[in-house]
This record gives structure tokens, sequence and C-alpha cells, in this order.
């Protein structure tokens, strides 16, 4: 990975610490070079938010015994290599009084209309701070303990996640699948009214929800829950939740804040500068009642990192297969659209495109996507997790992360976890697993390979050295529960730090 003045390091925390976030050669110094912080919150959470923002400006040792593993946190300031400061202003603050909160407590008769109470709260609140004339760059949402308990996840939730439909509301997805038309497609009855206040009012998860309905004001938040701030502030004393270990949580939420304030943290050394990597998934809509339909979706990524999230269209999943593939229309669509934000976002159109997915490319998929492309060099990787096959090695440790075993000339297995001589251990809990690299295109099986596990590292969410998937899957359910949450027609925000 590459960090500030051209500085390369394997471990994101190590690389931020001494050579600060990325910055392009033109620059002097990293950009932005202070972040403005708003907070929406009760007067406790505001208080336990204000505290933690300063703490983020000093350095913390981390308890835990392997320093490689989790090493200090340095500090966010200009004084540090890291060159901002986190800033705060009273008129980037709004108050979520005890009343407001005992009126979403209030609604027992339905977990989804009091998530959706908790939800809009915090939407207006946000609508108030977007408002002033200097906006912050990132508002941090500090949730209660009783909005946590009450609107999140736990107990008092259980069940809210699956979407509950009525009798004639599956009737009526299961007539429009078959082609019936109703009188609200000519624009009669006051149905669509109806649908659009039960939107409002009825939502299936905090976070994604929130996400959802806040990108209009074009302001990314950082959901903070009340008991990870005390679990940060106090770590190690009793009654207070288990959190991450202190220095940990720090390097996260500061990087993750940076991120969202347009900030580059790092970008990789070896991704080739002239491809578009694009990941494509499905999601259910959990609005619809037809289950059997899912949403396209195709996540743009630039050779320095920059996501971009663009949202297809409805795909009926087939019931022979049990699988969802796009029409070759649909996939020559939404490859033009991936296409056409690439070369806005990079400032030129790609010479090589590669296309990662979950599931093996149809046919259709195939034709769609090759329509789009054209005459530039392209790969279709299918990525599979691959759960019949285990390496074992003598020693204390399991396999090294980056094995790669040949399987045929399309096939490989691929492990991107385990024993990782950087950091000195390996960070998981179970046998390493890999995952099943199928490819067809114009590219070297073993430099998609090294992509691959070069992509697992671009994860801002996180400052783990890496993650299991490519960042072109890796966040690809994330993303698609925020948009399942986000009906079709609202204002769809696509860069990535809306969604993380």
């Amino acid at each position: 990975m590459i960090f500030g003045h051209e500085g390369e390091e394997k471990d994101p925390r190590i690389g931020l610490r001494y050579h600060g976030p990325y910055h392009y050669a033109t620059e002097k110094e990293p950009s932005p070079s202070q972040v403005r912080v708003g907070i929406i919150g009760s007067g406790k959470t505001r208080t336990l938010t204000k505290l933690i923002l300063e703490k983020l400006k000093t350095p913390i040792n981390s308890l835990a015994p392997n320093k490689w593993l989790y090493p200090d946190y340095s500090g966010f300031t200009k004084d540090t290599s890291i060159k901002c400061d986190f800033i705060h202003s009273e008129n980037w603050e709004a108050d979520v009084k005890d009343s407001e909160i005992k009126d979403v407590l209030s609604i027992i008769d339905s977990v989804n209309r009091r998530i959706a109470a908790g939800v809009n709260l915090f939407r207006d609140k946000v609508n108030k701070i977007w408002l002033e004339d200097n906006k912050p760059d990132v508002i941090i949402c500090a949730l209660p303990l009783e909005i946590e308990e009450y609107c999140g996840i736990s107990d008092k939730t259980r069940g809210a996640k699956r979407p509950k439909f009525t009798a004639a509301e599956r009737l009526r997805a299961e007539l429009k699948d078959k082609g019936q038309m109703f009188l609200d497609d000519w624009g009669l009855g006051i149905e669509n009214e109806s649908k659009h206040e039960d939107i409002d009012n009825m939502d299936l998860d905090f976070h994604n929800a929130l996400k959802g309905k806040i990108m209009k004001f074009g302001i990314p938040v950082q959901i903070l829950r009340e008991s990870s701030a005390r679990g940060f502030l106090y770590y190690g004393q009793k009654a207070v939740k288990v959190t991450q270990e202190p220095a940990t949580f720090a390097w996260n939420l500061a990087t993750a804040l940076y991120y969202k304030a347009n900030g580059k943290p790092w970008r990789l050394a070896k991704l080739r500068q002239d491809t578009c990597y694009i990941g494509i998934s499905f999601f259910h809509n959990l609005r619809n009642p037809d289950l059997d339909i899912q949403t396209s979706m195709a996540q743009v990524f630039t050779h320095n990192g920059q996501g971009i999230v663009l949202r297809g269209t409805d795909i009926v999943t087939d019931q022979r297969t049990h699988e969802t593939h796009m029409s070759e229309k649909q996939a020559r669509e939404l490859m033009v659209e991936a296409l056409t934000t690439y070369k806005e976002a990079a400032g030129r159109s790609p010479v090589r495109v590669t296309i990662h997915k979950t599931t093996l490319f149809s046919e259709d998929e195939q034709k769609g996507f090759n329509a789009a492309i054209g005459n530039l060099a392209k790969d279709f990787v299918t990525i599979s997790s691959f759960h019949d096959f285990r390496f074992v090695r003598s020693g204390q440790y399991p396999v090294l992360r980056g094995t790669l075993v040949y399987m045929s000339d399309n096939k490989c297995l691929l492990f991107t976890s385990g024993y990782i001589p950087r950091i000195r251990t390996y960070p998981g809990h179970r046998i390493p697993k890999p995952l099943l690299i199928t490819h067809i295109g114009d590219s070297e099986m073993k430099e998609e390979c090294k992509e691959i596990m070069g992509l697992t590292k671009l994860n801002w969410n996180t400052t783990a050295f890496s993650t299991f998937l490519p960042i072109t899957l890796e966040f690809s359910q994330k993303v698609g529960r925020v948009l399942s949450e986000l009906p079709e027609g609202r204002l769809l925000q696509n860069h990535y730090r809306f969604y993380m």
C-alpha cells in the first residue's frame, strides 16, 4: 500500500503512523487538513462523543500482547504524520431530548414503526444541521442506550428485519409479476401516496434505514452506540460492555471519519492504473412482497480506490436453479453505466475491465457485458467460498495468506486468510478456508489472484491487515441492505462513504 510521500507499508496502521495518509505528488500535505465533525445525540452521548474526539487527538498505547497485530495508535492531529485535526462547533450539534426518546419508546404495537420513529428522529436532526450555511464534513449520530436497545440490534427488536406483508400485498405482487395492470399504474387511485407514508413509518433496520434516509442531505454519518463509546472510554472497568481494544477502536473510528470527509487514507501500490474494477452482486428488495425478486448492483473502483455504487434493475430468481442472473439487456445497460461512471471519476476511459461476481457468469450476462465493453481487455472472475477443502501444515500456524493452488486452467484456490508473517500470527479463529476462483478472460490467473489479494486491503471501514473478500464484493451485502431500505425514486448517493 502507498501512503504519504510515496511511503510503502503492508499494514495500514503502521503506514499511517509513519507516512501519513496518501496524497498526490502535486500536494504538499494530505487533504483534508481538518475534518469538521457534527454530533447528534442526547446530553450524555454528545458528552461521550466529545471526549472520544479529544482522545482521538492523542496517542493510545495498545493493551494487546501482540503489538504487530494491534499496534499503538499515534493520534490524528496536524502535529503528527496524519496532518489533520478533528474540529467541532456548536453550530453542528443537535440535541435529542429525553421527551423525544420517550415518544419513540412509547410505540409498542410495532417494532418496525418504533425503528422508523427513531430513524426519523435522527433524520430530522441531520436536516437541522444541514440547514446551516457552514456544514460539517461528517456527522456522528451518537445513539442513546435506549435507542440502541429498542431500535437497534437486540432482543427487543427481534424479528424486525423480517419483512411483513399482508395477503393482499403478496397477491398484488404475484399478479403484477404475471403482467396484471392496476389502476395506480395509470395514475388513478391513492395507493402511491399511502405507499410513501408506509415507507417513512415502517423500517427494518436502524443503521440501514438512517443511511438511506439521510442521503439526500449529502453528508455522511457515523453511527456511534453509547455502549461502544463507554466501552472505549472506560475499557476494562466493571459493568462496561466489552468492545474493541482501545487503540484498535481509535484507529478504526479515526480512519473512517477521515475517509468520510473525502480523505484518502491509502491506495494500493500495484493495481493497474488503466483498469476498471467492478463487483456485481444482487440483493433482496425487502420492500417488495415478491421475495423471488432481487435487484442488481455494481460497485465500481478506480486504481486509487475510489468506490462508486450503482443500483441496477429488478431480476426474478430462477425457480428451477434458484440462481439470479441478469438478462443480456440488463447486463449491457449496467455495464454501460459502470464504464461511464468510471470515466467521470478517473478522467479517462479504461484499457481493461475486471468484473468480480460470486456466481458463475451466464451466457446472457457474458453477451451483455461483452457488448458494453467492446474491444477492451476483459476478465470475468467468479469468487466464491470453498468449504470442502482444507490445508494443514506442520508448525503452530496454518497455511500462509496468499497460497495459490491450481485446480485446472481456469480454476484455482486462493487463501486470502492465513498466517501473515508481517504481523507474526494468524488473526482468525478457525482453520482458514480458501476462495474458489473461476476465470474467463485475457489476463493470467496468477495476475488475477494478485489483484484480488490487493483488493482485500481496500476496506476503509476497518484498519485490519486485510479482509476475506476483495472490496469489490466484501461490502456488497451491507451496501445492498442500505439500498433495500431506500425506495426507488429516492436520491441515491453513489460515493462509497455514504454506505460505510
